[in-house]
């Protein structure tokens, strides 16, 4: 396996020359997020590319095949002070950013100044209060998804809110945004609902992997036959993305670790595209077989004890957060 460095460098000069070759216009500054940004980068990363340009026109995604390697490229307006300082949770993002292209010489400086407010007293306890606001949302829609009959979603919902506090945990101590520093500390934590080891007895053998990879690819293919408007997240390419990712971690044996990933997609999938229903209203729209298949990625349903279970237990972790 390459060095980390290395394979991070040449991910850097294949963003440069993707933007020889594709300018984009109006462009304030490109950089690269993810593992390229994090420099954690290996032979199974893409490249995530974010490009601020001047202007006020809508946010776009798409993935973009260059010299064999997959370019998620990310193109929005450039952010302001104010509204990194108003939100400064939404723009944790900027601490991983690897710098690609800055022409006017201004960006790095300006990304310094927003991670050095992020930094500050201020900028932590705003962050922190944004980030617990998050949770606690998550954990109050749980409720009223039990309340109006739909377990499942009750379920997910609470689930969130704990991986949020994980998240916060991971961001506010562990100072990254990876979802292996998450996973680890998933697993310490233990799943604190009642189904511990969930990942590590569903995901015993590479075939087991492989049949979720199938499931997902097939679970796109039919939103992408339905739905209109959201190309970025159920093209196929998605799915080429997410075999490479789990290649990394079958190579490392983490098979546990792929069916979390895996789990991760499904949630992402849903909520592109039916974010304002209630998962079971959702699953109501599918074939019978793929709802039923899906259920078996670490779907569960909610009670009121399994719901202030990990009420409790994000509290917890966000109350051991220096």
């Amino acid at each position: 396996m390459e060095q980390s460095k290395d394979v991070t460098d040449f991910f850097i000069s294949l963003a440069r020359e993707f933007l020889d070759e594709w300018p984009q216009a109006n462009l304030v500054c490109a950089y690269a997020g993810g593992s390229v940004g994090r420099g954690e980068a290996d032979a199974y990363s893409d490249l995530d590319l974010h490009i601020f340009v001047e202007g006020e026109d809508d946010p776009s995604c798409e993935n973009r095949l260059f010299r064999g390697h997959m370019i998620q490229l990310q193109v929005q307006s450039a952010p302001t002070d104010e509204e990194v300082y108003e939100n400064p949770w939404a723009w944790r993002y900027l601490k991983e950013a690897k710098v690609v292209l800055d022409p006017e010489d201004r960006f790095i400086s300006w990304m310094n100044d927003m991670c050095a407010y992020m930094d500050s007293p201020a900028g932590k306890a705003k962050m922190f209060a944004q980030a617990k606001a998050e949770v606690d949302a998550f954990h109050e829609e749980a409720q009223a998804a039990l309340m109006e009959g739909f377990p499942y979603s009750a379920y997910l919902a609470a689930w969130a809110g704990w991986i949020g506090a994980l998240q916060m945990s991971a961001f506010f101590e562990g100072h990254s945004l990876s979802d292996a520093q998450l996973y680890q500390l998933l697993q310490k934590a233990g799943r604190s609902d009642g189904m511990d080891g969930f990942f590590q007895e569903t995901y015993r053998s590479n075939q087991d992997v492989q049949d979720a990879l199938v499931l997902l690819a097939d679970y796109r293919a039919h939103l992408r036959s339905k739905k209109e408007g959201i190309e970025f997240v159920l093209a196929a390419e998605n799915d080429w993305l997410v075999k490479r990712k789990v290649q990394r971690l079958q190579e490392r044996n983490q098979l546990d670790m792929a069916g979390f990933l895996l789990f991760s997609e499904a949630i992402w999938l849903y909520h592109s595209v039916d974010s304002d229903e209630w998962l079971e209203n959702h699953w109501a729209d599918l074939p019978a077989k793929l709802s039923l298949s899906l259920q078996k990625l670490g779907f569960f349903q909610g009670d009121e004890q399994l719901l202030s279970d990990l009420r409790h237990a994000s509290a917890e972790i966000i109350a051991e957060i220096g």
